[in-house]
C-alpha cells in the first residue's frame, strides 16, 4: 500500500494550477552585520509555512490529499485520504510575503534597526516550475545603542523611588537598542512602584520617549511617569482590617460550636464549624496591618494560601477607603474548605531497570496503587497520606511457566506539614514560594529470581520552593535492609566465592541525609529552549552511627567495622549531577540532550563497599539504551558469568531529535547515548573496572537507535530499538569457548545481525 502512495503521489504539485506555485522552502538571507540571536528567532514570524514533511523531506500529508483529489468521481476512501490524512498544498501567496515582511521590519525596529530594508524574491523550481522557494532579502542596516536616560516624573516621591533603583534598571547606556528591555523596565517601574504602597498605580502611567536625530546611531530615552491628574498624585496606601471568614464545610458537625469571630494577632478570625488553628493561617499570610501595600506580599498570601490544598476557593477582596493624608485598604478574604477524605486506585502498566541481576533483562509487568488521604488531619492544614502498592513482573527467563515471577509489595504513609517544623521562622520568608516539611515511613517486600528483600523505612525531608528553584534538605533517613539470596540462584552460588558480592547484598543499615536542588524554567519560559538542572549536592551515610560507636566506646567486630544492634551499616559519601536541555524546533521538532554524572566514595565503616541500591549502572530504556540494564561496566571489566556490572562513577550523555509522524500523538525518535560506569577503589579480582583520568574516554560505550512514541496526552507509551557502536569491554569467552573481541561493534549490517545486536526497549513518558 505504501510503495502504490508513493508512486501515485510522487508528484506533490499535480493540485497545483498553472498560474500557482506550491511553498517549498522560506529562506532569509542578511546583508550586513545582525545579532546571532536575531538571526535565529526572525523565521519564528513566517506568516506561511509550506506543508509538512516528515523528517523534512517527505510531504506524506500533500501526498495523502492529492491521493483524494481530482478524478471525475468521489467516495468515501477519496475523502478520507482529502480530509482526514491529508493537507492541502500551500502556495505562494503575496498577502503573506507582505505581512511577514512588515513584522520582520518590526522585530528589527524593535532590535535597534531603524532604517532597516527588506526586499522578497521568488524562486521558481520543480517539475513545471511549480514549485516556489521565498528569500526575504534583509539589509539590516546600523543598529542603535541606549545613549542617555533621563527621568521625567512629576510626583519627587516617585522620582526618588525611581532614582534609588536605577542600579536594577534594563536600560543601560551604551547596550544595543532593544525594545523588549524598554518593555521590562517599564514592568519593572510598576511592580516598584505596587511593592511600595502604590496600590491603584499601573503601567498606563508609564512612558517612554524615544529620540534618535542626535547622530552617531545614538538612541535618547526618557522616562515620563504623570500623575493621576494635573491636581491629583498617585497616593500610598496602608494595609487597615483583614478579616479572614471559612464557609461552613458540606458535611459540618454541627455538635462544634465556635466563636463568631475571634481576634487573632494580625487579624479577624471566622473559623464556623472548620477547625484550623489561625496559626497556620498566619505563617502564610504576609499582609500585615498598619504596613504599606506590597503587591509581592498580596500575591505570595494568595500562593501561599492555595498551597496549603486544604481549600477549593480562595477569594481576596479589597475595600479601598481614600482619606486626606492616609488611604487605606481593607480585606476580606473567604476560603471554601475542600474535601476532606480522598481515595484513588491507578492501575499501571511497568518497565523497570531494577531488574534480575542474573539476566539482566528489562523487567515488565503490571501493577495498581491505591491511596488514601486526609486533609487537615491535626487542624494545622497537614495532609496524611496512606499509600499501598502492588506489582507483579516479568524477570528474565520465565520459570516453571509463570509469567509473573518477581513481585513488590509496599505500604507507606507520608505526613505533609506546610510549613518548617520545627523552624518555623523559614516560613516568613516573602521570597519563597511556599514550605514544607514532609515525614515518611515505608515498608516494602520485593522477590525476585535472584533474592528477596524487607525494607523499612523512616525519614524527615525539609523542602524550600521558589520561582525557578526548588531546594530539599533531608536531615536524616533511616532504611533497615534485610536479605535473603535464593539458593537455587546462579547468583547465590557465585556470592559463595565472591566477598564483593556477599557485602554488596548482606543485611545492613542505612542512616543517611542529603541535601541539593533542581532548577528549571520550563513553566515560565517565553522562548522555545527550557532546561532541567537537578544537583544532589551531598548525601553522607554512616557519620552518626560511627560517631555514637566512639562515644560509647564500642569496639569493632572481627571484621574492623562497628555495628549497630549486631547489623552492619555503610558509611559513604555521594553526589550526581543531571542536566537536561531541550530545543524545540516548532511544533513538530525538538532536540533534547541530558548530562548526567555521579560519585560516591566508600569510607570509615565501609571502606570498599557501597548499598547496592545506591550505586550506578547504565543500559535500560533511560540510558544506553544499545544494552539491557545492568549489562554494562564497570569499565572494560567483562568476566564469565559476571552478576554485578555497577559502579561508583557514571559518567553518560544522551541526544534526541524528536519529530511528530502524525496529527501529534505518533511521534519518532533518533537518539545517541554514551556512557559508563567505573569503580573507585583498585580492586585485582576485577581488571579494568577502575576509574583512570587518563583513559577513561577510551571506555565510553555509545549506541544510536529509533524509537516511536505513542502520544495521548495523559501518558505516553515508548518503544525505542537501540544499536550498540562502541563496546569498550574485554574480550570474553562465552559456554561455547567462542571469544568475542569488543570495540566498534558494527561490522556488517544485516537483518539478522540487528535481531542479535539490537535492544527493544519499552517505557512510559521519556526518557528525559
Amino acid at each position: 500500500m505504501l510503495t502504490v502512495i508513493l508512486f501515485a503521489s510522487c508528484n506533490i504539485t499535480k493540485q497545483v494550477k498553472n498560474n500557482d506555485l506550491l511553498l517549498v522552502k522560506n529562506k532569509i538571507e542578511i546583508h550586513g552585520q545582525l545579532n546571532k540571536d536575531i538571526r535565529k528567532d526572525l523565521p519564528n514570524y513566517y506568516k506561511q509555512r509550506p506543508n509538512d514533511a516528515f523528517l523534512g523531506m517527505i510531504k506524506f500529508k500533500l501526498m495523502f490529499f492529492n491521493l483524494g483529489s481530482g478524478g471525475k468521481k468521489d467516495n468515501g476512501v477519496k475523502r478520507f485520504f482529502r480530509d482526514k490524512l491529508g493537507e492541502a498544498p500551500v502556495l505562494v501567496d503575496s498577502v503573506y510575503i507582505e505581512s511577514t515582511m512588515r513584522s520582520l521590519k518590526t522585530i528589527l525596529k524593535g532590535e535597534g534597526h531603524y532604517y532597516s530594508e527588506i526586499k522578497f524574491r521568488v524562486i521558481k523550481s520543480g517539475f513545471k516550475n511549480k514549485k516556489g522557494t521565498v528569500i526575504y532579502d534583509i539589509y539590516p542596516g546600523n543598529y542603535y545603542r541606549f545613549y542617555n536616560y533621563e527621568l521625567n516624573i512629576a510626583d519627587k516621591d516617585i522620582y526618588e523611588l525611581v532614582k534609588s533603583s536605577m542600579s536594577n534598571s534594563f536600560i543601560i547606556n551604551g547596550n544595543r537598542f532593544d525594545q523588549d528591555n524598554i518593555y521590562k523596565e517599564q514592568e519593572r517601574i510598576v511592580n516598584l512602584l505596587q511593592n511600595n504602597g502604590f496600590y491603584v498605580f499601573t503601567k498606563e502611567f508609564v512612558g517612554f520617549d524615544t529620540d534618535t536625530a542626535i547622530g552617531n546611531y545614538n538612541a535618547y530615552i526618557a522616562l515620563n511617569i504623570r500623575n493621576k491628574s494635573d491636581t491629583i498624585r498617585h497616593k500610598k496606601y496602608m494595609i487597615n482590617d483583614i478579616t479572614i471568614e471559612i464557609d461552613k464545610p458540606r458535611k459540618a458537625d454541627e455538635s462544634i460550636q465556635l466563636k463568631d469571630t475571634i481576634q487573632f494577632r494580625n487579624f479577624h478570625y471566622v473559623p464556623r464549624n472548620y477547625l484550623l488553628d489561625p496559626d497556620i493561617i498566619d505563617h502564610n499570610l504576609f499582609l500585615r496591618r498598619g504596613e504599606l501595600y506590597r503587591q509581592l506580599n498580596f500575591t505570595r498570601s494568595y500562593g501561599r494560601l492555595n498551597d496549603l490544598g486544604i481549600f477549593r476557593f480562595i477569594n481576596i477582596s479589597p475595600k479601598i477607603t481614600d482619606g486626606i493624608d492616609t488611604s487605606k485598604i481593607d480585606y476580606t478574604i473567604k476560603l471554601v474548605p475542600s474535601v476532606k477524605y480522598n481515595f484513588s486506585i491507578e492501575p499501571q502498566l511497568i518497565s523497570s531497570d531494577q531488574d534480575n541481576i542474573v539476566s539482566h533483562f528489562q523487567s515488565y509487568g503490571v501493577a495498581a496503587t491505591a491511596q488514601f488521604g486526609i486533609k487537615n488531619v491535626f487542624r494545622n492544614a497537614e495532609l496524611f497520606q496512606l499509600t499501598y502498592r502492588t506489582a507483579f513482573e516479568a524477570q528474565g527467563h520465565l520459570s516453571g511457566g509463570t509469567l509473573f515471577n518477581a513481585t513488590e509489595q509496599s505500604l507507606s504513609a507520608a505526613l505533609t506539614i506546610p510549613h518548617i517544623w520545627p523552624l518555623s521562622f523559614f516560613d516568613r520568608n516573602v521570597n519563597l514560594l511556599n514550605t514544607k516539611t514532609t515525614i515518611v515511613t515505608s515498608a516494602i517486600y520485593e522477590y525476585n529470581l535472584d533474592y528477596d528483600r524487607k525494607i523499612a523505612t523512616l525519614g524527615l525531608n525539609y523542602q524550600f520552593n521558589k520561582k525557578l528553584i526548588s531546594y530539599y534538605w533531608a536531615p536524616f533517613e533511616f532504611s533497615f535492609i534485610k536479605t535473603s539470596l535464593n539458593p537455587s540462584s546462579a547468583f547465590q552460588a557465585q556470592a559463595q566465592n565472591d566477598i564483593f558480592l556477599q557485602n554488596l547484598f548482606s543485611s545492613h543499615l542505612i542512616w543517611d541525609g542529603r541535601f541539593g536542588f533542581t532548577v528549571s524554567n520550563k513553566t515560565i519560559t517565553k522562548t522555545k529552549n527550557f532546561y532541567y538542572l537537578r544537583f544532589d549536592a551531598l548525601e553522607l551515610a554512616g557519620n552518626v552511627l560511627t560517631l555514637a560507636n566512639m562515644a560509647l566506646n564500642n569496639k569493632p567486630g572481627n571484621e574492623g567495622n562497628y555495628t549497630f544492634f549486631g547489623v552492619n551499616y555503610y558509611q559513604y559519601a555521594k553526589s550526581a549531577f543531571d542536566y537536561r536541555f531541550n530545543r524545540i524546533i516548532d511544533k513538530n521538532n525538538a532536540y533534547v540532550f541530558r548530562v548526567f554524572s555521579g560519585i560516591m566514595v566508600p569510607y570509615g565503616n565501609s571502606q570498599y563497599f557501597t548499598p547496592f541500591d545506591k550505586r550506578f549502572f547504565v543500559g535500560g530504556a533511560n540510558s544506553l539504551r544499545g544494552w539491557v540494564p545492568r549489562a554494562l561496566g564497570p569499565g572494560t571489566f567483562n568476566a564469565n558469568n559476571q552478576i554485578d556490572h555497577s559502579g561508583d562513577i557514571k559518567l553518560e550523555a544522551n541526544a534526541e531529535f524528536r519529530f511528530n509522524m502524525y496529527n501529534l500523538w505518533l511521534e519518532g525518535a533518533f537518539f545517541a547515548d554514551a556512557g559508563n560506569v567505573w569503580i573507585l577503589k583498585p580492586d585485582a579480582t576485577r581488571p579494568g573496572a577502575e576509574f583512570n583520568s587518563n583513559n577513561f574516554y577510551n571506555q565510553i560505550a555509545s549506541d544510536f537507535g529509533f524509537g516511536i512514541r505513542l502520544n495521548f496526552s495523559i501518558v505516553l507509551i515508548r518503544f525505542d530499538f537501540g544499536i550498540p557502536i562502541y563496546d569498550p569491554r574485554q574480550s570474553v569467552t562465552d559456554y561455547n569457548n567462542i571469544t568475542t573481541t569488543y570495540g566498534l561493534v558494527i561490522k556488517k549490517i544485516s537483518d539478522e545481525w540487528l535481531l542479535n545486536n539490537g535492544t527493544f526497549n519499552f517505557g512510559i513518558g521519556y526518557p528525559f
